[in-house]
């Protein structure tokens, strides 16, 4: 038994042998082809880091440097990590810094260089702690240009509201003197427009009563209109000789009323439709009536009651054509008498 486990152990030795040659055969060719393929990569990375270098691009030596670190020998790998270190510190970038010294002290700790591997992991916590102390000071910074921002915001809004207090300062006493020379003109004219003012006074009076008259009248159209859902031919309103006398009388005084007030009135018209108020619209067409049947009842008469019918906002395309002949017409009436 002894001499038959002899022979068996020596009969094993060569097959292994012979199986460990056959393995290392079958597997050389994979071995090559992996040793080609490492050292083709390597080639290509060296390329990039000459081609990066030739042009100055610091960012792509350095992550050149990194990629070819991670295929390259360990001694090749440790150069590598200190150029890419050094090229880190020339772009002032403390936090690549540290990422380099970090992979060179990883490298050396897995060669069982733990000397170098902890001199380098200090210098990796030094660079970050620089790279913390730049982002403070860069907040800091930051901070103080934006309080230096606000400062100079409210020195600049103190300026303004002295300023405008200024002005209204002297705008208040300005208005004062002229309140003082108006109140003077004034007293020195009473005497003499006191009969003048109270025939102006009975004329308004009448006029009043006319206007007053006429929109009753045209209220009773519009209730008919309401009623019938049409729209009925414009009366024309008749008078006898004195109310058309009156009405002469009277016309210099209502056209100055409507020049003073025209302007406003259609500015409120324009900001009314520019909201989509369509209440305000009618508003101030209301406003605008009498004076314009007054003035031209045929031209302003249609016109105003197509604006002031049930559901006319409704109809967009007639509406905003009638506001605009309206518009238009105001502004031609303020041309033509100097509206101020």
């Amino acid at each position: 038994m002894p001499r038959q486990r002899m022979r068996h152990s020596g009969l094993r030795r060569p097959l292994s042998i012979i199986a460990l040659l056959g393995l290392v055969f079958v597997q050389a060719p994979g071995i090559r082809a992996q040793a080609d393929s490492i050292q083709a990569e390597r080639a290509l990375r060296r390329a990039a880091i000459a081609h990066a270098d030739s042009a100055g691009d610091l960012a792509a030596a350095f992550e050149a440097r990194l990629q070819l670190a991670g295929v390259a020998t360990r001694t090749e790998a440790a150069g590598l990590l200190q150029q890419a270190a050094s090229l880190a510190d020339s772009m002032a970038r403390p936090d690549l810094g540290a990422m380099a010294h970090r992979l060179l002290a990883r490298r050396h700790a897995a060669a069982g260089q733990f000397g170098p591997a902890y001199a380098q992991s200090v210098i990796a916590d030094s660079l970050d702690r620089l790279r913390e102390l730049h982002e403070a000071a860069a907040a800091e910074r930051s901070f103080s240009t934006e309080r230096q921002r606000l400062v100079a915001g409210r020195d600049s809004i103190a300026r303004l509201g002295a300023e405008r207090e200024r002005t209204m300062a002297m705008a208040i006493v300005e208005l004062q003197e002229k309140a003082d020379r108006w109140l003077v003109l004034a007293l020195a004219m009473l005497l003499l427009g006191l009969l003048l003012v109270v025939w102006l006074l009975y004329r308004a009076g009448r006029a009043t009563t006319k206007l007053q008259g006429t929109i009753g009248e045209l209220r009773q159209e519009l209730e008919t209109l309401k009623r019938h859902r049409q729209a009925p031919p414009l009366r024309t309103v008749t008078s006898d000789a004195p109310s058309r006398a009156v009405d002469q009388a009277m016309k210099p005084v209502v056209e100055g009323h409507f020049r003073r007030t025209v302007p406003e009135r259609l500015a409120t018209l324009r900001e009314a439709r520019r909201r989509g108020d369509a209440d305000k619209v009618l508003r101030v067409v209301a406003s605008l009536k009498p004076q314009l049947l007054a003035f031209d009842a045929d031209r302003f008469g249609p016109l105003i009651e197509r604006l002031r019918m049930p559901g006319a906002a409704a109809h967009a395309d007639q509406w905003a054509a009638d506001l605009d002949a309206l518009e238009k017409a105001l502004e031609e009436w303020t041309f033509r008498n100097g509206a101020q």
